[in-house]
């Protein structure tokens, strides 16, 4: 009896090791800033933030702005690049990216609000005015998820 627990054990062990392990791009390890091309994946929302010229400090004279938001469905992690003067903050455990959309890639962006999708576009540290959140994305291509890109 002891032997057979002892096969199950090591039979129960053999199949974990090999069993294929399901994880995204996100979880696979770190994403890279501008130049680098990265993918993420997540429900696309839209926030409402003030903008010029106070950013909130006087709400009544600020503009209000339509932040699109992709909320991840997995956090990820940014490597530094050490010879930039802008991206030279690694970032870590971000859990939602301010997308940032050029006219020419999706005019209709909106049409996603709500929606899983996977965008692919070039990252950055969120630094100037009107960006939100710790990292941006200027995106060059959406799918709704389950599409190839």
């Amino acid at each position: 009896m002891n032997q057979s627990i002892r096969w199950w054990t090591l039979a129960l062990a053999c199949a974990i090791a090999i069993w294929p392990a399901r994880t995204s791009a996100q979880q696979e390890g770190w994403l890279a800033y501008s130049p680098s091309v990265a993918r993420i994946r997540g429900k696309l929302i839209i926030v409402t933030k003030f903008g010029k010229p106070t950013y909130g400090a006087d709400p009544d004279k600020d503009e209000k702005l339509e932040v699109p938001i992709l909320i991840l469905q997995t956090p990820i992690r940014v490597k530094a690049r050490p010879e930039s003067s802008v991206n030279n903050e690694t970032m870590t455990n971000i859990s939602f990216v301010q997308l940032i959309f050029p006219p020419e890639v999706e005019p209709n962006f909106k049409k996603h609000v709500g929606q899983d999708i996977v965008v692919a576009g070039t990252l950055a540290i969120g630094n100037r005015g009107g960006q939100f959140t710790d990292v941006v994305m200027t995106v060059k291509a959406v799918n709704p998820t389950g599409k190839p890109l």
